[in-house]
């Protein structure tokens, strides 16, 4: 059993830490999380540094980084800077996971090179107001006409579609399939296509990435851009989402470890150095014993989190163990970032303390990217117990 990572993967994370600390800053995730904006000037110096081409194969411009080398990417960008996590994630995840797995070999010769240096950003639209959990109940439909499909319909809570170039869209391509999660296709979708309607929705944190709505009204997609290639993509939308569910989960549980990390490290330190009746108020056993508790479930949520990375990296099966870890990682977030907060006292509780930042990073964890209660459904049912 072996814990360690190679020679070259800490070479690795030390890249990423240089990069971070050369061309980010506390005071850009403070300035994004008070403005919303998404810092898209970093796009060029991270496609420059290489960082969105880890996790490509050189046949399409990358460096042909494997699982490990993208959660080391996911962990350093999110504890160093929301700003960079936030510009890698939605041209890399969104957008090229999607093509990597599912692309035809046209689509991923075409597109991902243009991911690699920076041109292109995506989103991923699946969730509708009466589709969310219940993923096979999408009622945007595309219909087949001559050259295109004409895509008619809504999204809401779509991360990052006022910034993408591309909108990786499920739609239903059969209204009566022999069941549910059938006929059901994917469509990579210009953002500025006449018909194509966006509005951002405020919300509570991880700013740098906009929620969004949706609207599609008498959308001309060509056929080509049907995730797949058409026609062999056709009603394969099902398969598509669920091929990338296992990296999606080890991405959400090593992004929220992150998190908890930076709140524990900032909470460790104001304890060793605030003084409260004669002593630091880490002399104190009450907030010993809550420092020790953060450092135990963040060694387990990152111990999780690498075993299921490690398992996807040899091609086993980490269904389970992804979903246990997305569940433990984002749930041990909000309780570590919390405690941190009241480690800070009444500082924790102010606008001018990351710690508050991190707190409302936190809670979307449970919620978003597939919630704990679908991943507990998930779970139990690889137990056989469905």
């Amino acid at each position: 059993m072996d814990f360690s990572f190679t020679p070259e993967q800490e070479a690795f994370r030390q890249v990423v830490k240089d990069f971070v600390k050369r061309e980010t800053s506390k005071e850009l995730d403070r300035e994004i999380d008070a403005t919303g904006r998404f810092p898209a000037e970093l796009s060029a110096k991270m496609a420059e540094a290489g960082l969105f081409g880890v996790p490509f194969p050189e046949l399409y411009g990358g460096s042909g980084g494997g699982v490990l080398e993208f959660v080391i990417l996911c962990e350093e960008l999110a504890y160093g800077s929301e700003a960079a996590s936030a510009v890698f994630l939605l041209p890399v995840f969104f957008a090229g996971e999607m093509l990597l797995l599912n692309g035809s070999d046209d689509q991923k010769q075409r597109w991902i090179p243009e991911i690699v240096a920076g041109r292109l950003r995506g989103c991923f639209a699946l969730t509708e107001p009466d589709a969310g959990s219940d993923a096979a109940n999408v009622q945007t439909f595309a219909e087949e006409k001559d050259d295109h499909f004409v895509l008619n319909g809504s999204k809401i809570f779509i991360s990052g579609a006022d910034v993408a170039d591309f909108m990786m869209v499920v739609t239903r391509t059969d209204r009566h399939p022999p069941k549910k999660y059938m006929g059901m296709s994917i469509f990579m979708v210009d953002r500025n296509l006449p018909g194509v309607t966006v509005n951002t929705i405020p919300k509570l944190g991880g700013r740098a990435i906009s929620l969004c709505e949706i609207a599609f009204e008498d959308v001309r997609v060509p056929k080509e851009m049907l995730m797949g290639g058409y026609p062999a993509g056709l009603g394969q939308g099902w398969g598509h989402m669920w091929a990338s569910l296992d990296i999606e989960r080890v991405m959400v549980a090593i992004l929220y470890v992150a998190t908890a990390q930076k709140a524990f490290d900032e909470a460790l330190a104001h304890a060793k150095t605030r003084v409260q009746f004669g002593q630091t108020i880490g002399r104190f056993q009450a907030v010993q014993h809550q420092l020790a508790d953060m450092r135990i479930e963040l060694d387990a949520a990152r111990l999780l989190a690498y075993r299921a990375a490690w398992l996807k990296s040899q091609g086993l099966p980490c269904s389970l163990e992804g979903a246990s870890a997305k569940v433990f990682a984002t749930e041990m977030a909000v309780r570590v970032t919390t405690a941190a907060m009241q480690v800070f006292g009444g500082q924790g509780y102010t606008m001018e303390n990351d710690v508050q930042r991190y707190v409302r990073e936190a809670l979307l964890g449970p919620v978003g990217m597939g919630t704990n209660h679908v991943q507990r459904t998930i779970i139990a049912k690889l137990m056989d117990l469905m």
